[in-house]
């Protein structure tokens, strides 16, 4: 009987003709100047995109471990981000920032093909190495708690996308919306220390946030969650903390700490779920306006 090999057979849609696709052992995915990877005007290092190619090439890699150089692969606030698909295992690695990084990677993969198995990490990438993925360990085993639902869209309320304002929506006039709320007359009319900051008499916002957390403000006193002098009070106490302190003064800083401790006097959210979400935003759990 004559050997025929068997082959992954895969029946093309577009025209009918039967493909061969080869089957890798591995992946190495790199993120490369997406939103944050690879953007030296964010002071992130550049990706030493070439190296990765000239690496794959020399190592005659090629249908056995796939190299994509591309977009975004998540862990944004780490940056020059790879990931490492072997055997089924995901490895990840953040800060690959230099040549060195880059061959240790090659290195790793290559060890790995000739031992025809995974191996631990080399002591080189352990630096470098971090958990992505639920179903993975930390390296050093701590106990890590992913908070998030993953039951279907119905129990997944936070997870539509971030709403971005946009730019003309940072310059607002009296009277006019701020996400779909009308400022009250109260409001633009503050005076003293608690006036709100202009630019030829037009109400500034210098960052979306900014502009996020005065509506929130101002839509919250139009449902009558609040009485708006409260809110005012705690503003002026916050400012005097402010000007007393001798960090950089910001006056939507101590709106934000206004609105907070306005909030949780109101039992609306508790001091806990402030710091949650603090901590969310803080560590990337959350999206942000870029």
């Amino acid at each position: 009987m004559n050997y025929r090999p068997n082959r992954n057979l895969v029946t093309r849609q577009l025209d009918g003709k039967v493909v061969n696709v080869a089957r890798m052992r591995g992946s190495l995915f790199v993120c490369s100047n997406a939103c944050c990877c690879g953007r030296e005007d964010l002071t992130n290092a550049p990706v030493p995109e070439a190296l990765y190619h000239e690496q794959w090439l020399e190592r005659r890699l090629r249908n056995i471990v796939h190299l994509t150089v591309g977009g975004c692969l998540g862990p944004c606030a780490l940056a020059n981000v790879a990931m490492l698909l072997f055997d089924g295992q995901a490895f990840w690695f953040h800060s690959v920032n230099t040549d060195t990084a880059v061959i240790d990677i090659f290195a790793y993969i290559e060890a790995m093909l000739d031992a025809d198995r995974v191996l631990p990490l080399p002591e080189a990438l352990v630096p470098h190495a971090f958990t992505a993925s639920t179903w993975q360990e930390r390296p050093d085993r701590r106990v890590v708690e992913d908070r998030r639902l993953w039951r279907g869209s119905a129990a997944r309320p936070d997870a539509t996308p971030a709403c971005e304002i946009p730019p003309e929506a940072l310059q607002i006039g009296p009277g006019q919306l701020v996400a779909g709320t009308a400022i009250a007359p109260a409001i633009t009319a503050m005076s003293g220390p608690a006036a709100i900051p202009r630019a030829n008499g037009e109400v500034v916002f210098e960052a979306p946030w900014q502009a996020r957390a005065f509506g929130i403000a101002a839509g919250l006193n139009e449902t009558a969650a609040y009485e708006w002098e409260e809110f005012r009070q705690r503003l002026i106490a916050a400012i005097a903390r402010a000007e007393a302190s001798p960090e950089p003064f910001d006056y939507y800083a101590c709106w934000l700490e206004a609105l907070e401790g306005v909030l949780a006097a109101k039992g609306l959210v508790s001091e806990d779920e402030l710091r949650e979400r603090t901590a969310e935003f803080e560590f990337g759990e959350r999206q942000e306006v870029f």
